[in-house]
């Protein structure tokens, strides 16, 4: 019978007052063994090489990956070749990860970070790695004398971090989606249009609902519903931070016609229920 695989948790491991932490780990034989937590995780090697065992499958990293682990991974490192390696790690509360792919306004990349099987990781030039590095060190060095800064710190880190993810997606996007579907996207981020729905993809592409479904699976990795519904759930979430409009009112307001099956795409989303997310 095999062992449950531990789950670390944020309750236990992440300063409230920070919402983030930042440690170093100098060799291979120090980390933990395979794991899961409730916390989104950013880590970058910094130097040599490891073998990132992630969701059963093996990632071969070296000096500058940067590998972004979501909530619900299971991860472990080993060895390369009999290489060790150094890397900084830096965890974040869930909340924090999320509200930062709100910068971005494009679910489909917040779509692109949390969907594939393996974490996804990208490499960094030389000057980036070192300015990521300076960054994170800072936040454990206010995290004892200021937390208010460290707080700060850790939210410039994670939306400099994903801003290199987001280049790098714009970038592959670019060379391979095509344009019709890349203008369709932008002409979906306005309110009137992914709040209209299906009937309003439809008429914006002028292509079959089959073929939308194969193009948005091909490239986005997500149904055209689920975009759609992305973009409805994001907007909801700047709602019930931003204004004092009844949930219900939002839910409407975002497109959502189905109280009970606004509430429940919310939580599964952002793990929280939208009346709690106003809350906090």
């Amino acid at each position: 019978m095999s062992m449950p695989i531990p789950m670390l948790r944020a309750a236990t491991l992440i300063d409230p007052l920070v919402q983030s932490n930042f440690h170093i780990e100098y060799s291979v034989k120090h980390t933990s063994p395979l794991h899961g937590h409730d916390y989104y995780e950013i880590f970058i090697i910094t130097a040599g090489k490891c073998t990132h065992i992630v969701n059963g499958d093996a990632q071969y990293l070296e000096k500058g990956a940067m590998v972004f682990i979501r909530p619900n991974d299971t991860h472990c490192y080993d060895f390369y070749e009999g290489e060790d390696c150094q890397f900084i790690n830096v965890n974040f509360y869930r909340e924090m990860v999320e509200s930062a792919f709100d910068y971005f306004d494009n679910s489909a990349f917040a779509h692109s970070l949390k969907s594939p099987d393996l974490s996804p990781y990208i490499m960094l030039p030389e000057t980036d790695l070192e300015e990521l590095i300076n960054k994170s060190a800072k936040i454990q060095l206010y995290t004892t004398t200021d937390k208010q800064k460290a707080r700060i710190l850790a939210r410039c880190f994670l939306t400099d971090a994903l801003m290199h993810y987001f280049l790098d997606y714009r970038n592959e996007k670019k060379k391979s989606m095509p344009q019709w579907l890349d203008l369709l996207l932008t002409q979906l981020q306005k309110k009137e249009n992914f709040t209209a729905g299906l009937v309003r993809l439809n008429e914006l592409s002028d292509r079959s609902s089959g073929h939308l479904n194969r193009v948005f699976k091909q490239y986005l990795r997500i149904t055209p519903t689920a975009y759609i519904n992305q973009l409805r759930l994001a907007y909801a979430k700047n709602l019930l931070l931003t204004t004092n409009l009844a949930i219900m009112d939002i839910a409407y307001e975002a497109g959502f016609d189905n109280l009970s099956h606004f509430y429940h795409l919310f939580k599964d989303t952002y793990g929280i229920a939208p009346g709690k997310i106003r809350s906090r």
